[in-house]
């Protein structure tokens, strides 16, 4: 359940929650407004403010809940299944991101190939292989093993 809040936090400044703090800067400009709005900018290699942590918390947060659906899949159905569920929602939301960022209509050559969607496709793919595929052992740094 607390994985669940987070994500809706999460989920909550991704859809443009900053709207509505930046909002509050433009009518008041006071101490206060001015934090927030300043948290809530992107820093462009001139620090980190709260607004960059929002989508290395949700790639966390996708990281955390594959170990409990993909455990869960594996007892239920194998490691086979729990790998084509992988490739299939990592292909799906590949497809999702291209598309929501234009598809195909400014040619080939124009293909956002990394936007969000993607990256997150990318982490889900990668992390859900090294699951199912390595024991917990591999997964863990040998330095931290010993």
């Amino acid at each position: 359940m607390s994985l669940d809040a987070l994500r809706g936090f999460d989920m909550f400044w991704i859809v443009g929650a900053e709207e509505i703090v930046h909002g509050l800067h433009r009518v008041s400009h006071t101490g206060f407004a001015d934090l927030l709005a300043g948290q809530l900018t992107h820093k462009n290699w001139e620090g980190v403010a709260f607004y960059d942590l929002i989508f290395p918390l949700f790639v966390f947060i996708v990281g955390v809940s594959l170990v409990f659906s993909l455990s869960k899949l594996v007892e239920q159905s194998g490691k086979v299944a729990a790998l084509k569920r992988i490739f299939w929602r990592s292909a799906l939301l590949y497809l999702i991101g291209i598309f929501y960022y234009g598809g195909f209509a400014d040619g080939v050559e124009r293909i956002r190939l990394l936007g969000v969607l993607q990256r997150i496709a990318l982490c889900y793919f990668f992390a859900g292989i090294a699951f199912c595929t390595f024991k917990l052992r591999g997964l863990i740094d040998d330095r931290i093993a010993q």
